[in-house]
């Protein structure tokens, strides 16, 4: 049987495909043919799974694969002419199924809310299909996009970004003024991972939220990664019996989201809207808006709404791990440090008070600075990427993958392709390592000061935030939020970590498929003030 296995295998990676576009992918042999393959590998490693030569993932690279997995059919798109064209074909595709398994199993929607989902065939555009039967109010998808869209790239994302800014920079500021004033030993040991991540969050959340939920709920930062923590748990359709610490960190977090939005409900008045629409104890017109908007809906009440915005919320936990992977790196490698030191230094405009003020604008640009960015996603990255047909089959030519059919794309895949990126001039730098050079080209000479950051030809490959018209709408938001948070830790802190700086960190695969993943361990420094940014 494993030698028939394993010819299968081996004329299926060397199979043409037939130029009829009506034709369906070939489907990846199994040692089952009628149950289907059984990737018990990918219980205990999820990475080495889908990078293992002879995985369906890395089979598709060529063309799109069907495979059926214990009788669920799902067809592997991989490779970056592939994968483009699966993005392009997006407009043709619906994200309902997925979403609402997110946030029921995931986020605690109730199921009379949930129910409408399934009602919803009016589509992801502005003009509902034609024999959509949906009232208006009721077009869950869409409305709910759209709201996100207002936020991250229309005319909410001003003062959402200005409030960010203003709150991290007085945070980081806050904690070096307490750095330099302690008395004696003016240093102090902390995990880098959870100081970073405790004070960008905390900002996102005063960002979005208003001062109101931290105030209110002082221990929701600890309830919020304890429910990530917990997260893959849920989405795996664990109950309770099997995963306690799981379902009782969601009914904690929820609970709190409820208080500060009653709250908020009960002290709002249309008189504290600030000129840019947003207020004190909503926080964001987003969040305000999005109350009115779920509560239109038919089976949404305050419990809903309150899943509907930890959702919203755990968005943000993908470009905050990354922001911790971001500042470990630096740490570690003095010399990357004092070119990145140097960029961000001359992006500096001047200061109010104690506060450092960027030209935002300009360190969106400095070379080293995306680049390290870039690589943190490329290598942290790990997520599904998931379309399905709506009505029509998706052409990932010369195939056509049928309607209602899930299509998956695993990032990972795509980002450990040592043919599609840089690994240095004796491939001395490769994939599954950390190069903060890695998306640098330097067209005028080797100095630093002629570094050019460049993804140019990486369409497909590079793909952190998916693509097509569904690609992430936070992904503006989620590079400024890394690349200020970055320059405030390089600027008002220094680090020394205190076990081996060359050891790899390691990754914690418990939410492999869920995003950015998590170092596996603490990482322990000295955290000093910089000289010269002290009181």
């Amino acid at each position: 049987m494993v030698f028939r296995y394993q010819s299968l295998a081996s004329y299926f990676r060397c199979h043409k495909p037939s130029k009829n576009v009506s034709s369906t992918p070939p489907t990846f042999p199994s040692y089952l043919p009628i149950i289907g393959n059984l990737p018990l590998l990918y219980l205990w490693n999820p990475r080495s799974f889908v990078l293992s030569p002879t995985d369906f993932f890395q089979s598709s690279s060529s063309h799109p694969t069907h495979v059926k997995i214990l009788h669920k059919d799902l067809y592997i798109v991989q490779g970056a002419s592939n994968i483009v064209a699966l993005f392009r074909a997006s407009s043709l595709c619906t994200s309902i199924p997925f979403v609402k398994y997110a946030v029921f199993t995931g986020f605690g929607l109730p199921k009379r809310a949930a129910k409408l989902f399934d009602l919803d065939n009016s589509g992801p555009g502005h003009v509902p299909h034609l024999d959509s039967n949906v009232d208006p109010l009721n077009r869950i998808d869409y409305r709910v996009h759209t709201s996100m869209v207002r936020l991250l790239t229309g005319d909410g994302f001003a003062p959402f970004w200005g409030r960010f800014m203003s709150s991290v920079t007085k945070r980081l500021t806050q904690r070096n003024e307490e750095l330099s004033m302690r008395v004696g030993k003016k240093e102090e040991q902390r995990d880098l991972i959870q100081f970073v991540a405790d004070e960008a969050m905390g900002a996102f959340l005063e960002a979005m939220c208003g001062p109101h939920l931290l105030r209110l709920c002082p221990n929701f930062l600890e309830e919020f990664w304890e429910f990530d923590r917990g997260l893959p748990s849920l989405l795996k359709g664990m109950p309770w019996l099997f995963a306690p610490r799981a379902h009782a960190a969601r009914k904690k977090v929820l609970k709190s989201i409820r208080l500060w939005q009653a709250h908020a409900r009960d002290n709002f008045t249309s008189s504290v809207i600030h000129e840019d629409g947003d207020d004190e104890f909503w926080g964001s017109r987003f969040i305000r808006d999005r109350h009115v908007m779920f509560l239109e809906m038919k089976g949404y009440d305050h419990e809903a709404v309150a899943s509907q915005d930890l959702g919203a919320i755990w968005a943000a936990r993908n470009s905050i791990t990354a922001t911790c992977w971001t500042v470990y790196e630096l740490f570690r490698d003095p010399n990357l440090l004092s070119k990145v030191r140097v960029e961000v230094e001359s992006c500096v405009k001047g200061h109010a008070g104690k506060h450092i003020i960027f030209d935002i604008d300009k360190l969106m640009k400095m070379p080293t600075l995306q680049s390290v960015y870039a690589e943190i996603l490329r290598l942290r990255m790990h997520f599904y990427i998931i379309r399905m047909g709506d009505r029509a089959d998706l052409p990932i030519l010369p195939y056509g993958i049928p309607k209602q059919q899930v299509v998956v794309t695993s990032t990972t895949v795509a980002h450990m392709n040592s043919t599609a990126f840089n690994t240095g001039i004796d491939n001395e730098h490769p994939v599954d390592k950390f190069w903060g050079g890695r998306f640098l080209t330097y067209p005028n000479g080797d100095s630093d000061m002629s570094a050019v950051f460049s993804i140019k030809c990486l369409e497909g490959s590079w793909i952190p935030y998916g693509g097509g018209p569904r690609q992430c709408p936070g992904r503006l938001f989620a590079k400024r939020q890394i690349l200020l948070t970055t320059a405030l830790m390089t600027s008002l802190f220094d680090c020394k970590i205190q076990e081996d700086a060359d050891k790899d960190l390691g990754e914690d695969l418990r939410a492999f498929s869920m995003g950015v993943a998590h170092p596996a361990s603490k990482v322990l420094v000295r955290i000093r003030s910089k000289e010269g940014h002290g009181v």
